[in-house]
C-alpha cells in the first residue's frame, strides 16, 4: 500500500461526525476551493471563484493548490487567502518533507473552520476528496463517487453528479455549483499579471527597439517529455522564427529555462537575429504573452495563460480533447486535433495566424 493509499484509507484517517444538516447559503461565512492538479485546470476554475464571489460577496474565500499552480491563482481578486503544499511526485522536496509540509498546510486550513469547501473536478480524484475531507469543513461539494470507490463516498457530504463528458472544464466546474443553487453564465478565465513583471517585459521591449504601438508575435518553442506527440520539430521552429522575424512587428520566443540548449540550437545564426525571453517565473511568462499580439503554441497549460490575459492564440493541437480543454472565451486557431502535432507545416501555422489577424476565429469558445 502506498503512502497515500494508508493516510486515505478511513480506518487510519477516522470520520468527522458528520451532521452538517441541510445547505444553507445563509449559514456560509466562510469558503474553501481545493484545486490540487495542474496549471491549465487551476485557471479554467478561475470563472467558478469568480461566481461564488458573486454568490457570496462577504464571505472569506481561500484556495487550497499545489505548489506547481500557485502562480496559476495567486492574486485573484474573489481570494482573500492561498493555502499552497508541495506534491512529491513533482519533488521540489523529499517525500517526508513533503508530507510534513502538507500535514502544516492542513492543521492550518482546519483552523479557519470552513463552513463550504468545493473541489473542483469533472470527476471522483481520490487525493482532490481526502483534502476536502481533511479540511474539517462543515458541507464539502464535490463530484460524486462511483463503481468501486463508493466506500469513499463520506468525503463529501454534497455529492454533485458529474457533468456532461463533452462539456468544456470551465462549464464542468461552473455545473458543480449548480448542485447548491448558484447557476450564473461563466465568465472569462483571470490571471494576475504583476507590475514588476510588465517592467521585466517592457525592458526586453526597449532592448530590441520593439514597438509595443506594433507588438510581436509571442512563439512558445516547447517540447513535452512526457508527451511526446505535442512536440513539434526543431527545424520548423526555425523556419517559423525566421518568417515571423522578417514580419511587421517581430517575433519573440519563449521556452522553459530546461529547453535552452536545444532553443539556443535552433535559433543559431538567424538573421536578423531573434529576441528570447526565458524566466523561471510563470508571472513572467504571462507578462510576455499579454504584450504580444498573438501568441503560437502547441496545446498544453501555456494556452490557458494566453486565455487568461485575453490574448489570441494559435494552437497546435494533438489528441487531447478539443471540447474539454480547448482556449476559453479568446480568439483562436486550432491546427491538427488528429494525434502528434509534427506534420503541422510551417505554412499552415502562418495562415492560421493571418486568418486570426483578420479577425477570422471559428475556434473561439465564448463564455
Amino acid at each position: 500500500m502506498s503512502w497515500l493509499s494508508f493516510i486515505m484509507n478511513p480506518l487510519v484517517l477516522g470520520r468527522l461526525r458528520d451532521r452538517p444538516g441541510p445547505f444553507d447559503p445563509s449559514l456560509v461565512k466562510s469558503i474553501l476551493v481545493v484545486r490540487n492538479d495542474n496549471i491549465g485546470d487551476v485557471l479554467c476554475t478561475t470563472p467558478a471563484i469568480q461566481a461564488l464571489r458573486q454568490a457570496f460577496p462577504r464571505a472569506h474565500i481561500a484556495a487550497l493548490v499545489c505548489t506547481l499552480s500557485q502562480a496559476a491563482i495567486e492574486g485573484h481578486p474573489a481570494l482573500d487567502e492561498l493555502f499552497v503544499y508541495p506534491k512529491a511526485k513533482h519533488r521540489h522536496y523529499g517525500t517526508v518533507e513533503s508530507l510534513s509540509r502538507m500535514a502544516r498546510m492542513l492543521g492550518r486550513v482546519r483552523r479557519r473552520r470552513f463552513d463550504l469547501a468545493v473541489a473542483f473536478r469533472d470527476s471522483f480524484s481520490n487525493s482532490q476528496a481526502w483534502l476536502t475531507y481533511a479540511s474539517g469543513a462543515r458541507w464539502r461539494l464535490g463530484p460524486e463517487v462511483r463503481g468501486k470507490k463508493k466506500r469513499l463516498g463520506f468525503y463529501y457530504n454534497l455529492a454533485a453528479p458529474w457533468p456532461p463528458a463533452q462539456d468544456h472544464e470551465v462549464l464542468r466546474c461552473m455545473s458543480l455549483l449548480r448542485h447548491i443553487g448558484l447557476d450564473s453564465p461563466p465568465g472569462r478565465l483571470y490571471l494576475k499579471v504583476p507590475e514588476d513583471s510588465r517592467a521585466k517585459v517592457a525592458e526586453l521591449f526597449a532592448t530590441y527597439a520593439l514597438d509595443p504601438g506594433r507588438p510581436p508575435v509571442v512563439l512558445n518553442v516547447t517540447r513535452w517529455a512526457y508527451r511526446p506527440e505535442c512536440t513539434w520539430p526543431g527545424d520548423k521552429y526555425r523556419r517559423l522564427a525566421q518568417e515571423l522575424s522578417r514580419r511587421p512587428g517581430g517575433v519573440v520566443i519563449t521556452h522553459a529555462p530546461g529547453d535552452e540548449p536545444w532553443v539556443r540550437e535552433i535559433l543559431a545564426g538567424l538573421e536578423p537575429t531573434v529576441p528570447v525571453f526565458c524566466s523561471p517565473s510563470l508571472k513572467d511568462f504571462a507578462a510576455m504573452i499579454a504584450a504580444g499580439r498573438a501568441f503560437i503554441t502547441p496545446e498544453g497549460g501555456p494556452m490557458h495563460f494566453a486565455a487568461a490575459v485575453h490574448k489570441p492564440l494559435v494552437v497546435m493541437w494533438s489528441s487531447t480533447p478539443l471540447c474539454n480543454w480547448r482556449p476559453w472565451g479568446v480568439p483562436c486557431q486550432v491546427l491538427g486535433a488528429a494525434g502528434p502535432i509534427e506534420p503541422i507545416e510551417v505554412d499552415e501555422v502562418l495562415a492560421a495566424l493571418e486568418r486570426l489577424d483578420q479577425g477570422d476565429s471559428p475556434g473561439k469558445t465564448s463564455p
